[in-house]
């Protein structure tokens, strides 16, 4: 309730500061070709703070509230800008830009802070003649536990896995964060070692490097007391090792890029069978390729989180989706059952996914 308390407030702040710029500016007549500059400046800059919350350096952790929030301002406001341009034929009215920015700005609030409380399951399929039987997979990464969601969300969200029937759980990384309680944290994974099926664990980037300077009472539980409570709750913790799931399938779970001492060199044991991979961040393709991968998992990206960051990052990174590799192997990157730091989320749904491995006819 507290961060829902601050999300609120400080876009009733925000929405009250550009209400004033706005009631001052408006009186100075503008030329078309300024006044789309203008819109323009101020798509790009709610752009570059959402990417800054999302990718930015860590010294901005203390700032990320407030540029999420002027994201989630300044972009409706850009568009409500240009319609009023559009439709009122360059008349720079006070009143028209106020209720046009005013109407965008609750409809972009209210649709970003619903759909990061709604977490729904994600169907795949994927066949192989290396299969010689069923099995369906539950992947689910980043939720992020008590920084975005409340955690009656994220118990909902582990009773919709177990509704799946699975045969088998894997978590993602970036399980929890910074944000996470000790509690939260121990029932979390209290939960899903309850589920009553198999459930691996590999790390996120948010589970190795954390960062205690920026929280005013520290992480309030150690890596120590991280581990103890997945393996007390029967949850097997795989930092790049290998396990088999079933006589025709393989799973390798790897440590995360975060922290590039921690990983090491592997190699895939000479077996047979469909070769699975889960790794945090969708960055290690063409090494598991040629380790013999028929598909990996990953998560991370949150699918960008924010509008229209689902557009940039794959400049950089694999950011959403299916991709497909030669000899058919294939990359999934999942959009997260939850996002970081603020409930809002502009992108793709909060989702787990359920992935069906099935022999080829």
């Amino acid at each position: 309730m507290k961060t829902f308390g601050m999300w609120i407030a400080l876009f009733i702040i925000v929405q009250a500061v550009l209400t004033a710029v706005q009631f001052f500016t408006t009186k100075q007549p503008v030329r078309w070709a300024l006044r789309l500059v203008l819109i323009a400046a101020k798509a790009l800059i709610a752009v570059a703070f959402a990417l800054l919350v999302m990718a930015g350096p860590v010294f901005l952790r203390p700032v990320q509230p407030l540029l999420t929030v002027i994201y989630a301002v300044l972009l409706p406001d850009a568009a409500a800008d240009l319609l009023t341009l559009l439709i009122w034929h360059g008349e720079r009215s006070f009143r028209h830009l106020r209720r046009a920015s005013l109407l965008l700005g609750a409809a972009f609030f209210l649709y970003g802070t619903v759909n990061m409380q709604i977490v729904t399951p994600e169907y795949h399929s994927f066949s192989s003649p290396k299969l010689t039987e069923t099995h369906r997979i539950v992947f689910v990464s980043d939720l992020h536990v008590g920084s975005s969601q409340s955690f009656d969300i994220t118990r909902r969200t582990v009773e919709k896995i177990g509704a799946e029937h699975p045969d088998f759980v894997i978590l993602g990384g970036d399980v929890t964060d910074d944000y996470t309680t000790k509690a939260e944290m121990e029932e979390t994974y209290r939960l899903f070692g309850a589920l009553g099926v198999p459930v691996y664990y590999i790390d996120g980037n948010h589970e190795l490097v954390q960062h205690p300077e920026y929280m005013p009472d520290g992480i309030d539980y150690s890596r120590e007391e991280l581990l103890s409570a997945i393996e007390r709750n029967g949850i097997t913790i795989l930092r790049d090792e290998f396990v088999s799931l079933a006589p025709d399938l393989l799973l390798l779970g790897r440590e995360d890029m975060a922290d590039l001492s921690q990983r090491r060199a592997v190699t895939k044991p000479d077996t047979g069978g469909f070769f699975l991979v889960a790794d945090h961040q969708p960055v290690s393709i063409r090494e598991h390729l040629a380790l013999g991968a028929d598909l990996q998992l990953s998560g991370h990206t949150h699918a960008g989180q924010f509008f229209p960051l689902k557009l940039l990052y794959p400049l950089f990174t694999p950011t959403y989706g299916e991709y497909e590799y030669p000899r058919g192997a294939k990359l999934y990157v999942s959009a997260g059952a939850s996002g970081w730091r603020l409930p809002f989320r502009t992108e793709e749904h909060c989702r787990f996914e359920v992935v069906d491995l099935v022999p080829a006819a």
